[in-house]
């Protein structure tokens, strides 16, 4: 009975281990498949003439406001909970890698973008400001 309490102990001190040492380990995989190209985002510039895409914005379904603000020639889509920067994919589309969200100008509407994100997509309605007299 000692020995069986031993081997037992042993046993899951040894699984306990590879399970703790196996899940600190990186894997690595290789595909055969292109990768997409991995953005730094210190390098990042714009290059396009990004006004119509700087504002503020409302999210509905999310109950969000948005807003796309440009510092140092980089756009950065800023919310209550984060600051990730936009890279311009074609002239009328933005991306934020972080998160998977694309932003486009929808033509012939200036009062909001089109929002795509893990197939999902949704209008982004521009923020009006008002004064008050």
């Amino acid at each position: 009975m000692k020995n069986l309490i031993h081997l037992v102990t042993a046993l899951i001190l040894t699984v306990f281990f590879q399970t703790t040492g196996y899940s600190q380990t990186n894997e690595t995989s290789t595909t055969s498949e292109k990768q997409d190209a991995v953005v730094d985002n210190t390098d990042v510039k714009t290059e396009t003439n990004n006004d119509p895409f700087i504002g503020k914005y409302f999210l509905a379904e999310a109950d969000l406001q948005l807003e796309i603000v440009e510092e140092d020639n980089k756009l950065y889509l800023v919310s209550s909970f984060s600051k990730d920067i936009l890279v311009p994919t074609n002239r009328t589309t933005l991306r934020e890698f972080t998160r998977g969200v694309d932003l486009e100008l929808i033509e012939n509407d200036n009062t909001a973008l089109k929002f795509t994100q893990n197939g999902y997509e949704t209008t982004l309605k521009r923020v009006i400001a008002t004064t008050e007299k």
